[in-house]
């Protein structure tokens, strides 16, 4: 039989199971969100375990909220607690919403049965993976938008392109000076420049359709590097996963990512690092595919335009490749980020589920 406590209800003492009350606490400790409650008096009353892990208040249950602020904090909160102190009881409680680059934090006011105040309570949820979520699908709608701006653009250029390439081939037919004839040559090889680029274009605005399949990620890695010329093999370092992993991903995407990641480092350093990781998260498994350089890094102008289409660090770039190689991530379920390592070069990590 269980055991059972007293608790006050509507001004009467009553029986309630203590088991009940167990799991009712279990079940706030629990919760995938941080839990504050403080009392009329200010004090803090609970803290659940993802709370203490946020705030650090765990040691300072039973004290005054205000010792957790800094001095200069302490007038907005006391205008925070006498608002939901002596709100009406007829309103709706009052309510607060905070919102940082990865908590949603709510204040709500806590009041018994008889309207009267007891307390406050302050909810904090993880937002990043909404986020996330977010920007994933503005990612798609960006990829959308330049993929069929892409094969407009090829289509309009495609066909001047083909009558000033015509007439420069009949153009060095009919003269034979020997200086006309080198302008000639040139205006042919930069035609086929805009040829090259486009076919480029072409290439990497074309719609990317995951085909997901069990993948051995340490021998997929290996069998890349293996495929390629011996002037890469030398200059790359793979660092494998200390245990082979197998993961749910997309082989020809991972290509396609690998591709662009690796002619983007090579282009700026003559060693490359390719780091494996895998990491356990409560949303679930990664794994991590971070490519280090060794030369100048990414310009401090434009580290944060790098996923612009068209905002390239080289020359002769297009600007796609991260964005490529982001897509590729997102349609893995995780994301890409760039960065300029401590000891210098750049450093481009993407992050994709395995499951």
């Amino acid at each position: 039989m269980s055991k059972m406590g007293l608790m006050r209800k509507n001004d009467a003492v009553v029986p309630v199971d203590e088991e009940a009350l167990q799991l009712l606490y279990d079940a706030v400790r629990c919760l995938p969100a941080g839990l504050i409650v403080v009392s009329e008096d200010g004090r803090i009353a609970f803290c659940n375990p993802l709370a203490d892990a946020i705030r650090g208040v765990g040691e300072r249950v039973g004290h005054p909220v205000a010792e957790c602020h800094p001095p200069r904090a302490l007038p907005a909160l006391d205008r925070l607690l006498e608002r939901f102190r002596h709100a009406p009881p007829d309103r709706d409680h009052p309510l607060v919403v905070e919102r940082g680059g990865k908590w949603e934090v709510l204040y709500q006011r806590i009041t018994g049965e008889d309207g009267r105040f007891r307390g406050v309570v302050w909810l904090a949820h993880d937002i990043s993976r909404h986020k996330l979520v977010q920007q994933q699908l503005l990612h798609h709608e960006r990829m959308a938008g330049l993929g069929s701006m892409a094969a407009r653009l090829a289509h309009d250029i495609k066909n001047p392109l083909n009558v000033i390439a015509g007439a420069a081939h009949n153009l060095k037919e009919l003269v034979s000076d020997p200086v006309a004839r080198e302008m000639v040559g040139l205006i042919e090889g930069q035609v086929r420049r805009v040829e090259d680029l486009l076919a480029q274009l072409r290439e990497l605005t074309r719609p990317l359709k995951p085909r997901f399949g069990q993948v051995a990620v340490n021998e997929f890695f290996s069998e890349y590097l293996g495929k390629q010329p011996l002037e890469v093999r030398e200059r790359v370092e793979l660092v494998p996963l200390a245990e082979e992993l197998q993961a749910r991903l997309d082989p020809d995407l991972l290509v396609r990512f690998l591709d662009n990641a690796l002619a983007n480092a090579l282009h700026h350093s003559p060693r490359v690092v390719l780091s494996l990781g895998v990491a356990t998260e409560p949303e679930g498994e990664w794994l991590s595919v971070t490519v280090r350089d060794f030369g100048p890094g990414f310009p401090q102008e434009v580290l944060d335009r790098l996923f612009e289409p068209f905002v390239s660090t080289r020359p002769d770039g297009l600007g796609l490749g991260l964005t490529i190689m982001r897509e590729v991530c997102v349609l893995h379920g995780g994301d890409l980020q760039v960065a300029n390592h401590p000891e210098g070069g750049a450093l481009v990590t993407g992050r994709l589920a395995t499951r």
